[in-house]
């Protein structure tokens, strides 16, 4: 059985290898492949992980704290959800925490690189195996062999704590693009039921879903949970502006008032970019770029713009202005 292993950055690299030569140890019919070039490498990289992602049955991808937000990573990941079927990608978290995941990451069930963490990963494996182990012999397998990984993982040298430096938006969104027009035809065949799914898909999408589904769960024009709907609505075809939604969630249910301003204000300069920057050119589907720009200025007008009288949701979502004292404690 092929494992795809993906990885990036050096400690990232070196987590893979390790699995690479642990994992046959244990699973006697695990193939797990490595690249032997960071993702950087271009064409070489795509050809060789094109050819690996559609021979392999289970992904697993290497987290670190410093590689957790790379583009990349985040793009592979996306890749890996398209070409496998639902519960066989696993991020594995090697010094963070689950919270600390987002955008295609955050869709999988992550696992910790600990003891349970990865009897859960080996049991998922051998139950998709043509001929499984039986789960006695592999928990007598697992215990004996997990003091050789662990001690592996170990001499993995720990990077201190760095505060992360704040990116301007329309970097990431520059980056964004151009990651997306690189990757898109490399990915575009994966799977030959995709265009029949996005058919169905595109016939369930219509402007004024989110107010159905309100409707339909009993929400209040306050309650925050239209952004989790929304969120789980738009999550395969825009990732990004999913998250931007759950984040509005996560905020607005706990981040105190201040925060969940900020979260709203960043929303809502991502519904601004969304629409009117180059997503109806990258998007395969135009139809269903246009049906989400029209939910995205439904749900904004009538769920953000208008159920609450803050003072910065009468200026551009896309301004660095804040409102003044006067506009703050105004009526």
């Amino acid at each position: 059985m092929k494992i795809f292993v993906s990885w990036s950055g050096e400690r990232s690299q070196q987590l893979a290898q390790a699995l690479r030569d642990w994992l046959p140890l244990v699973l006697h019919f695990a193939e797990p492949w490595v690249s032997q070039s960071d993702i950087d490498a271009g064409d070489r990289w795509a050809n060789e992980v094109g050819k690996e992602l559609e021979a392999s049955n289970f992904g697993l991808i290497c987290i670190t704290s410093e590689n957790v937000a790379s583009p990349w990573i985040l793009f592979e990941a996306g890749a890996l959800s398209k070409s496998m079927q639902e519960g066989r990608v696993v991020p594995l978290l090697l010094d963070i925490e689950f919270r600390e995941l987002t955008g295609p990451l955050a869709q999988f069930q992550a696992k910790k690189l600990e003891n349970s963490g990865l009897w859960d990963i080996l049991g998922s494996i051998n139950r998709i195996a043509e001929h499984p182990i039986p789960e006695p012999r592999l928990r007598q397998l697992f215990d004996a062999l997990w003091p050789e990984l662990e001690k592996n993982v170990h001499e993995i040298p720990k990077t201190p704590q760095q505060k992360k430096p704040t990116r301007p938006q329309q970097e990431i969104l520059e980056e964004l693009v151009s990651s997306i027009r690189g990757l898109d035809s490399r990915f575009r065949d994966f799977g030959e039921e995709t265009p029949s799914r996005d058919r169905r898909r595109k016939r369930l999408l219509h402007p004024f879903m989110i107010d159905e589904m309100v409707r339909q769960l009993d929400l209040g024009r306050n309650d925050p949970t239209k952004f989790l709907v929304f969120g789980s609505i738009v999550r395969d075809d825009v990732p990004w502006l999913s998250e931007l939604l759950m984040e509005t969630f996560r905020e607005t249910t706990s981040g105190g008032s201040k925060r969940a301003l900020e979260a709203e204000r960043r929303l809502l300069a991502g519904f601004k970019a969304f629409r009117h920057g180059p997503w109806s050119e990258l998007m395969q589907d135009r139809d269903t770029f246009h049906l989400i720009a029209k939910m995205t200025q439904i749900f904004e007008e009538k769920y953000i713009s208008r159920d609450r009288n803050f003072p910065w949701h009468r200026v551009d979502p896309l301004s660095s202005e804040k409102p003044n004292e006067e506009d703050i404690n105004s009526p």
